[in-house]
């Protein structure tokens, strides 16, 4: 949604219907330099990535992220090929049609 400005359509300025929340985020300068140069060249903010993420999280659409630069996701079936390991199962095998119907 953006608003005309003296003829101009600048969406930086944004007319809220409804009601919106401020949050503020905790990140090394490195990494907060790193995203807002990325936006620039994808043409967006940082607002608008970070709103576009929560809005899929928020439907179960988007991983958790975690620090260490994983994600939930890939966190669950690391530990789920660990746990496979451990008990001695093997990921993928698949019987012979022999083995299958051996008596």
């Amino acid at each position: 949604m953006t608003a005309l400005f003296h003829g101009l359509d600048i969406p930086q300025f944004r007319s809220y219907t409804e009601t919106v929340k401020n949050i503020t985020l905790s990140v090394e300068d490195d990494v907060y330099q790193a995203a807002r140069v990325e936006a620039a060249k994808r043409q967006t903010s940082l607002s608008a990535v970070v709103r576009g993420y929560l809005r899929l999280f928020a439907r179960g659409q988007a991983p958790v992220l975690t620090d260490d630069g994983k994600d939930e996701e890939r966190t669950n079936r690391e530990e789920l090929v660990r746990l496979f390991r451990k008990a001695n199962l093997v990921l993928g095998y698949k019987p012979s049609r022999e083995k299958t119907y051996e008596r």
